[in-house]
């Protein structure tokens, strides 16, 4: 799902999915003028742990 400013630029990005172990991906991204400033990726796995990145100045996952 995008997220959209005023004038129609993508300001944000969410994005959900899993794998084929059944462990669930979201990744949130925000964005300054068409670029990638912070992405924040949760993993949760079938047990219920969660695993937590931040990337700052780009984005790893799409």
């Amino acid at each position: 799902m995008q997220i959209r400013n005023n004038r129609g630029e993508v300001i944000g990005e969410i994005n959900s999915g899993f794998t084929d172990k059944g462990d669930r991906i979201i990744t949130n991204t925000l964005y300054d003028r068409g670029n990638p400033v912070i992405q924040n990726i949760t993993v949760r796995d079938n047990q219920g742990k969660v695993r937590t990145t931040n990337v700052i100045g780009g984005k790893i996952l799409p």
